[in-house]
C-alpha cells in the first residue's frame, strides 16, 4: 500500500469497514462521531495522512482510526453510495457524475475544493522517443497515436482527462488504445514491462515519481502554460460527503473540514517535516526530492488559491459542471450549485 492504494480492500470487507467507522449513531456532546474516510497515498490525499499522523481527527471529535483505501475513485464512490464511506476527496468530475447518477440521501455532496488547479499529466515509456519540452500541446498528444495508454480505470478522472486531451488536439479516443491498469503502483511495472506505452498520472507527485521509477519521460504536465485553457484551468480535487451525513450531522462534516484546514496550515509551518511525511507515507521513502518540491509547490501555488476552509465558489462549480456535461457523464440540469454544495460550504 506504499503508493496510491496497492493492496486495497474489496467491497464488503467487514473487518476493515468496521475499523473505519462506516456511519454509526450521532455523537452526543463531547463524544467522537464515527466517520469513515476513504483515501489513497499521495499528495492529493496528503491532508488525510497528516490528520492521522497528527491525531487531528480526535481534536475535532471524529473517530477515524484508519482510512479505507479502495482500488480506485470509482470503487470509493461505490462504497460511499453504499454507506460504507462517509467522505472522500476525489476527481471533481467523478464526484459530479456520482452525484447525478445516485439517489438522494446516498449521493455525494461537494463540501469544498482541495486543489483548484489540474494535477494530471502523462508519462511516456523509456522505449520510445517523445517530443521535447518545447513541442506544442498538439505535437505531444499526437505522439500517443497508435499507442497503448494506461489509465487507472475506465470512466475515472484519468480516462476523462485523456479523452479531453485527445479532443483538444484534434484526435479521437480511438486513436489510442486506453487500458485500465489500476493505480500508480500497478502502472509502474506495466510501463517497465512494456505492457503500456504511456500512463496518465493523477497527482503532481505521481507524474514525477512514475518517470523516476521507470526511466520514462514526462511527456506533458497538463498545468503547463501551452496547454489549452479548458484543460489547464480545472479544480480537480473536490471533497465529497454522503448527503445523509451532510443533512443530519452538518457539524460533523464541518469538523472534518476544520481538521483538514489544520493539516493545510501545518504544511505551511512545518515544510521539512511535511516533506518527510509525504515521502514516507506516499512515495515509499524513495523520493525525498519530489516530496520536498511538492511541499514548496503547495505553499506557493496550491494553498494561496484556496478559499477559507476550502469553500467552493459558484464559478468554479459551474465551470467543472460544463466539463462534466461535455463528457456526457451528466445531463443538462443534473448539476446545480444549490443542490451540489451545502450552504455552509459555499464561498
Amino acid at each position: 500500500m506504499q503508493y496510491f492504494g496497492l493492496g486495497a480492500a474489496a467491497i464488503g470487507s467487514a473487518s476493515l469497514l468496521t475499523a473505519c467507522g462506516g456511519g454509526g449513531s450521532p455523537a452526543s456532546a463531547g463524544e467522537a462521531q464515527k466517520f469513515a474516510v476513504a483515501a489513497f497515498p499521495g499528495d492529493a490525499y496528503f491532508l488525510d495522512a497528516i490528520n492521522l499522523e497528527n491525531n487531528d481527527y480526535a481534536k475535532h471529535r471524529l473517530e477515524v482510526p484508519k482510512h479505507l483505501s479502495p482500488q480506485s475513485g470509482v470503487q470509493a464512490y461505490q462504497l460511499l453510495v453504499a454507506g460504507a464511506v462517509d467522505a472522500y476527496a476525489s476527481d471533481t468530475l467523478l464526484l459530479m457524475a456520482t452525484h447525478a447518477n445516485s439517489s438522494k440521501g446516498k449521493r455525494p455532496l461537494l463540501v469544498g475544493f482541495r486543489t483548484v488547479e489540474t494535477t494530471y499529466g502523462i508519462v511516456g515509456s523509456k522505449n520510445f522517443s517523445w517530443p521535447g519540452p518545447e513541442a506544442s500541446f498538439e505535437e505531444k498528444i499526437a505522439s500517443l497515436k497508435g499507442k497503448k495508454v494506461g489509465v487507472s480505470s475506465v470512466g475515472a478522472g484519468a480516462d476523462l482527462q485523456l479523452k479531453l486531451a485527445l479532443e483538444l488536439a484534434g484526435m479521437n479516443y480511438s486513436d489510442v488504445t486506453a487500458l485500465a491498469v489500476g493505480p500508480t503502483a500497478q502502472a509502474i511495472p506495466n510501463l517497465n514491462a512494456g505492457r503500456i506505452d504511456a500512463y496518465v498520472t493523477v497527482q503532481w507527485t505521481a507524474t514525477r515519481f512514475v518517470a523516476q521509477e521507470t526511466g520514462g519521460k514526462i511527456l506533458i504536465d497538463f498545468a503547463e502554460a501551452n496547454v489549452p485553457e479548458l484543460m489547464r484551468n480545472q479544480a480537480v480535487v473536490a471533497m465529497g460527503v454522503r448527503e445523509e451525513m451532510v443533512l443530519q450531522h452538518p457539524e460533523v462534516v464541518q469538523n472534518w473540514l476544520a481538521a483538514q484546514d489544520d493539516a493545510s496550515k501545518w504544511i505551511m509551518g512545518n515544510r521539512a517535516a511535511a516533506a518527510d511525511l509525504l515521502n514516507t507515507s506516499g512515495l515509499g521513502g524513495k523520493a525525498p526530492d519530489i516530496a520536498a518540491a511538492y511541499v514548496e509547490h503547495y505553499a506557493s501555488e496550491v494553498a494561496p488559491k484556496l478559499q477559507p476552509t476550502f469553500k467552493a465558489t459558484k464559478e468554479t462549480v459551474d465551470r467543472m459542471a460544463e466539463l462534466a456535461l461535455r463528457f456526457g457523464s451528466v445531463k443538462e440540469g443534473d448539476i446545480t450549485y444549490e443542490a451540489l454544495v451545502p450552504e455552509f460550504a459555499r464561498a
